[in-house]
């Protein structure tokens, strides 16, 4: 079987996953602590990280490296998407360590810095780049607008950790690294934990709708952001680093590391033409964030945008 993008197979009541992999063992024992208090709390669908016949975690073959989760069984909540969200988080947050290699919690500003210096020194490598294709010319002249849109951000996020108004759900949790939904999917792959603060995952969920042009995202993500606040209310602080998350430009950023590793083609210069164009739409709905999910930003002093 394939579930999302995971070989794997199934063997009696045992479900097994392949999956390539570059982090080193120690992230994938994280990884496994997190998977074991998960499924120890009522999370049966987390599929964690097995050890092979050597005992080693990881596989190599081929030059290249591999891990196989297990999971016992298939399972989805009966709740609506931000419940199980809240809910996942609420679990996540009563882990009782904290991790040293997968947690990014209150470095979002560090991370985001480094991030943007070593997208710049790719930047000025592609200069020198001849032949330039479309889709290199394209990255190079929209660099400096990523450039602009994550400073916006690390100052956002910046001024956001100063911010005083935060409660007990702001503490970190056990996260995704990018989350997409994965709660309503029939596997947890424990390969993707973050531990960070849950306005990760929010933010992560949001992204998508506000690229879309759909009449009705505003009223999707606020159903989804109400549903979530009967489990686990946001602070002022959440809503404020959550906002900061959504200025980075997160997803041009992984549009560009994955082209770096892949044959540049003209399908992926339209493709990221196709992503630039929504910018337009993902502004329009930054602009209007606040207002869309019923916060009065001058009545509860949060900076928002005037752009």
């Amino acid at each position: 079987m394939e579930v999302d993008n995971y070989q794997g197979y199934q063997i009696g009541d045992q479900y097994y996953f392949i999956a390539p992999t570059e982090q080193v063992e120690v992230i994938h024992l994280e990884h496994n602590w997190c998977a074991d208090f998960l499924i120890e709390n009522g999370y049966r669908q987390v599929a964690k990280v097995i050890q092979n016949q050597q005992e080693q975690w990881i596989t190599t073959e081929n030059d290249k490296h591999y891990i196989v989760l297990q999971a016992n069984q298939s399972s989805q909540m009966k709740l609506s998407h931000g419940e199980q969200l809240a809910h996942f988080h609420q679990t996540g947050a009563l882990y009782p360590y904290t991790p040293n290699y997968i947690s990014t919690y209150g470095l979002w500003q560090s991370l985001w810095e480094e991030k943007l210096a070593g997208f710049e020194a790719y930047y000025q490598t592609q200069l020198e780049v001849r032949p330039a294709s479309r889709y290199l010319r394209l990255f190079i002249d929209t660099f400096p607008y990523l450039i602009g849109l994550t400073e916006n951000a690390i100052q956002y996020v910046q001024e956001a950790n100063l911010e005083r108004r935060f409660d007990r759900p702001d503490q970190a949790c056990i996260t995704f690294q990018r989350y997409r939904n994965q709660l309503e999917h029939y596997f947890i792959f424990s390969d993707q934990f973050f531990y960070d603060h849950p306005s990760r995952d929010l933010a992560e969920y949001i992204r998508p709708f506000l690229l879309d042009n759909n009449e009705k995202k505003n009223q999707y993500i606020r159903s989804f952001l109400d549903d979530y606040e009967k489990v686990r209310p946001l602070s002022v602080f959440s809503w404020r680093i959550l906002f900061a998350r959504l200025l980075c430009p997160i997803h041009l950023f992984d549009f560009i590391d994955k082209a770096k590793h892949q044959v540049d083609s003209e399908e992926t210069y339209f493709r990221y033409k196709d992503l630039l164009e929504k910018q337009v739409n993902y502004e329009k709905g930054l602009k209007s964030f606040y207002h869309m999910v019923g916060i009065d930003p001058n009545q509860n002093e949060i900076p928002f945008l005037d752009w």
